[in-house]
């Protein structure tokens, strides 16, 4: 595609063009996260990182197959990071009596996905500091997220461990809905 019709196109349209899939999830997924890992507002150098890091995954003999031993589609490895990525509660500070608290509580799906992108590209920030290209950073922690061990998977665990220690402050979480004023 010619850059010229590339610049008057919107990021939508390139990446329901570039990855074809029936997983809408997954684009939108792949358009909120192209859109956070923008710099200084260079939208099309923050497409051609994330596609050329895909691109370089699809060539990795560590690609996961799907069903019937076929390559798994860039979409549907996205979105499965994305799930292991995005946590399923979240701790809010709640002040009772002077005492703060950490009260679990769960999470709406769209807070919860843009979490997990967000650890997903701290972790690509991290990998990548110094080291190596940004979408060599990027490829390396969706890969490592995959495999359960990367830096948004282990933030993941930590906020759910600290969830599960404080669990018996739960009680607390109509608290935070008043915003702890007495009437």
């Amino acid at each position: 595609m010619s850059q010229t019709k590339r610049k008057k196109d919107t990021l939508r349209t390139w990446v329901f063009q570039d990855f074809p899939s029936n997983n809408t999830q997954g684009k939108e997924d792949l358009v909120r996260f192209i859109r956070l890992s923008m710099r200084d507002g260079k939208l099309t150098k923050a497409y051609q990182n994330v596609e050329k890091a895909f691109f370089s995954m699809k060539s990795d003999p560590k690609w996961p197959r799907g069903e019937n031993s076929e390559p798994m589609s860039t979409l549907d490895f996205f979105e499965r990071v994305v799930d292991l990525a995005s946590p399923l509660v979240s701790l809010r500070p709640v002040v009772v009596k002077g005492t703060v608290y950490q009260v679990p509580g769960p999470i709406n799906r769209e807070k919860s996905r843009g979490l997990g992108l967000r650890w997903l590209l701290e972790g690509a920030r991290r990998n990548s500091f110094n080291k190596c290209a940004f979408k060599e950073g990027l490829s390396r922690e969706l890969f490592d997220v995959y495999s359960k061990t990367g830096y948004a998977y282990t933030k993941r665990l930590e906020v759910h461990k600290l969830a599960e220690e404080n669990r018996p402050f739960s009680h607390f979480r109509w608290w935070y809905r008043t915003k702890g004023s007495k009437k």
